[in-house]
């Protein structure tokens, strides 16, 4: 165990931190790659420079190493260094604390993220290299973790007091959303991401009782939003530079239908033409309807997820998703009649789930005109219904902290089984509903590259492999001129 070092440490004078390095820790066989600048950080760079708290950005997604990290803590000679962290692939962050703490043992390392809201002070159990943890919405309480405010004081703060971890508790969640500035990600180096697209956060929390998600440990089960006016401002201040492509990440972005109904009058009014704008990240069926979609297809809403999970109300009732496949398929129906491009998210293997359920959701998945259809392999996580289910009955085939370092929603290896689908038939149903996708997304890249000819054909075929989906997610110059084609047909619908 690494001994405290008097100051930062021990709980006792707290040290001011002028200086903080924000860095995004690189994750091997990350689904994505470097698709856009890390969404969180930015909301806390900008926090801090509103703070008067000196801050640098190394996102070593792009392709940076060990040595580079080094290179720019001695060029920038931080006093303070903020590393955010996913569950999976843990380890692999630990390990990269651990050797700036090696290399640098004199400045102290503070850890935020979703893995350290979900496992609070077991992560600074687990890895003696990191000296504090931020839980939750973290951008007040690293403003004053920096400004030197007494540990105890300072609510959603992990700390070391010799050999104790102590929590302050849970910050109270931020209630007007307006008041916390949307990132600008100045210090960015956004022309090494991806896609020329804006992930956008408009809203925060998750008030549904869904079994399997670990979402409201880091945003709470109380849903606040933000205002019309403040939503837009953020899509004109990166539309004046020259981005057109915008995606809300929210977890319930039609929550409430007036809110959604007053940023596509906002966006008009001030005339941002040309846009292609998306909910990526899935809505409730139950939270739109067709006059809703209509509405969101003239302000240039063009692409639209839904968390759909199941192909029946049996399994849609063991997940606690309180809405039914009934409205799901009017959602699912009308977004297509109205030309969206529509993406299905389901889940395989839940509890209840049997071969017949698999083949409801498949039936479901082929039954529309449908971009895609993602099956995600169910993973437990901790603090999560579905993780006390399987360990109450001792369901696991891997141990969680295995799993959880090294399983992801895109693998094909089961983490646990249930009376209705063994480890075998777990396996196999990932495989089919794989091979399920591949049909989906081969008719659906015919239909958009018709226009091309055979040379559409081919790269339909292509595209629609494993092989093709890799090469996309993580070539720039191929996944660029793909979301080039993209706009540009999606501009014609």
């Amino acid at each position: 165990m690494r001994q405290a070092t008097p100051g930062y440490t021990t709980g006792l004078n707290p040290m001011k931190y002028k200086k903080i390095l924000l860095v995004n820790p690189h994750i091997p066989g990350a689904y994505m790659g470097p698709v856009r600048p890390p969404e969180g950080l930015g909301y806390l760079a900008e926090s801090l420079h509103l703070n008067g708290i000196e801050y640098d950005i190394l996102d070593m997604s792009l392709g940076y190493k060990l040595k580079d990290l080094s290179a720019r803590i001695k060029a920038f000679g931080p006093d303070l260094i903020g590393i955010t962290m996913w569950t999976y692939k843990y380890k692999t962050a630990y390990g990269l604390i651990s050797a700036i703490k090696n290399a640098h043992p004199g400045i102290p390392v503070v850890a935020g993220g979703a893995h350290v809201s979900t496992l609070r002070q077991d992560v600074l159990r687990d890895c003696d290299a990191i000296d504090f943890g931020v839980t939750l919405e973290g951008e007040i309480t690293l403003a004053e973790l920096c400004q030197g405010k007494e540990y105890a004081d300072i609510k959603g703060l992990l700390y070391r007091r010799g050999s104790e971890v102590l929590y302050t508790g849970d910050r109270e969640y931020i209630d007007n959303l307006d008041s916390v500035s949307f990132p600008r990600f100045n210090g960015f180096q956004m022309k090494k991401y991806f896609l020329k697209e804006m992930l956008i956060i408009s809203s925060r929390g998750c008030p549904y009782d869904c079994i399997y998600c670990p979402v409201q440990m880091s945003i709470g089960k109380r849903l606040r939003v933000r205002s019309p006016k403040n939503v837009v401002d953020e899509v004109e201040y990166w539309y004046d530079k020259g981005y057109r492509i915008f995606n809300f990440a929210d977890d319930n972005f039609t929550f409430y239908e007036e809110r959604v109904y007053g940023i596509c009058e906002e966006i008009e009014r001030r005339g941002l033409s040309g846009l292609d704008l998306r909910c990526g990240n899935g809505v409730r069926a139950d939270r739109v309807n067709r006059k809703l979609l209509e509405r969101m297809k003239t302000a240039g809403f063009r692409y639209i997820a839904f968390g759909v999970e199941a192909g029946n109300n049996k399994i849609l009732a063991n997940l606690r998703k309180n809405e039914n496949i009934e409205q799901i398929e009017t959602a699912i129906k009308d977004a297509c009649d109205l030309g969206y491009d529509v993406t299905l998210f389901f889940l395989a293997g839940s509890p209840g789930e049997g071969w017949q359920d698999i083949e409801d959701s498949i039936h479901l998945a082929k039954k529309y005109q449908i971009t895609d259809a993602r099956f995600y392999n169910i993973i437990p996580y901790p603090a999560t219904e579905l993780f006390e289910y399987v360990k109450e009955r001792n369901l696991f085939l891997y141990e969680p902290r295995e799993y959880l370092n090294n399983a992801s929603a895109f693998d094909d290896v089961p983490v646990f089984y249930t009376p209705e689908l063994s480890r075998a038939d777990r396996v196999k149903a990932l495989r089919i509903l794989k091979n399920v996708r591949k049909g989906i997304l081969n008719r659906a890249l015919k239909r958009k590259l018709r226009p091309f000819g055979i040379i559409g054909k081919i790269a339909a075929i292509l595209f629609s492999t494993y092989f093709g989906q890799l090469l996309m997610r993580r070539n720039m110059i191929i996944r660029r001129i793909a979301e080039i084609v993209r706009y540009r047909l999606g501009r014609r619908t």
